[in-house]
């Protein structure tokens, strides 16, 4: 009796070092895949609110991949009341972004501290962590499943590998988040997250429109649902232009005053 438990508790030692190995295996895949040097595109955002009313929100998107990870600037030209509004992100490798928000009407820059990440990105159902750029150290990863769908049209004939990620950072908002990794490309095109207070499945992310420009994996169509609230919010992205030079300017504090 006694071999009999030691074989199975070594048994499931192994499968479970072999599940976190597996784990990181494919988390390594996703965030080794190539990436743009800069990317330009013009962009809609489309908010759902629980009844069915819609808010649309036109703006132009600035991403820069650097030694430190992938800086953004993002700035609203529609409607009137949002117009003006501009929002910076600069990754720092192995600690947090630095993130500001600049509001027209105050004439005001505002910085996101790490406590505030979780809130709504003005007013939508991203958060302002969800604009955040991550790196494989970011998180722990454990594998979870393989051969898996998604239950939508857009992914009709695809099998995902399914990994849970949990952040490092404990002042993230998310206690984990389960991602679907296509098994061909490596791309993930479903994410999970959980709510750190509770547990519950707050939001869920689908890249439901990822096209390949140039050798890159860029999602162009991007829907959140978020369970909290009944909420919805499509960002559909058009015009897009990579590798194009994008001036260091455009990705610093003083750009988000003029």
């Amino acid at each position: 009796m006694k071999r009999l438990l030691l074989t199975g508790l070594c048994l499931a030692l192994t499968l479970g070092a072999f599940a976190d190995t597996r784990g990181d295996e494919i988390a390594r895949q996703y965030f080794g895949l190539p990436k743009a040097k800069d990317t330009q595109a013009s962009a809609v955002m489309t908010i759902i609110d629980r009844s069915g009313s819609r808010k649309l929100r036109k703006l132009e998107i600035y991403y820069r991949e650097t030694a430190e990870g992938k800086d953004a600037f993002l700035s609203f030209s529609e409607p009137a009341d949002i117009a003006g509004t501009k929002f910076l992100t600069l990754s720092h490798r192995g600690g947090s972004s630095e993130q500001r928000l600049y509001l027209p009407a105050l004439k005001k820059t505002r910085r996101i501290s790490s406590d505030d990440q979780g809130g709504a990105f003005v007013n939508s159902d991203f958060s302002f962590y969800d604009l955040e750029d991550r790196n494989f150290e970011d998180n722990t990863y454990t594998f979870l499943a393989e051969n898996q769908s998604i239950a939508d049209r857009a992914f009709e004939g695809m099998k995902f590998y399914k990994i849970e990620m949990k952040p490092k950072d404990a002042s993230a908002p998310y206690s984990r988040t389960i991602a679907y990794v296509n098994e061909d490309d490596h791309f993930v095109y479903r994410l999970d997250c959980f709510d750190r207070r509770g547990g519950a499945l707050l939001k869920t992310i689908l890249f439901v429109k990822v096209e390949n420009l140039k050798g890159y994996l860029i999602p162009t169509e991007t829907l959140v649902e978020n369970f909290k609230i009944g909420s919805k919010t499509l960002l559909a992205m058009s015009d897009l232009r990579v590798d194009i030079g994008l001036s260091p300017r455009i990705f610093s504090v003083q750009n988000l005053e003029r």
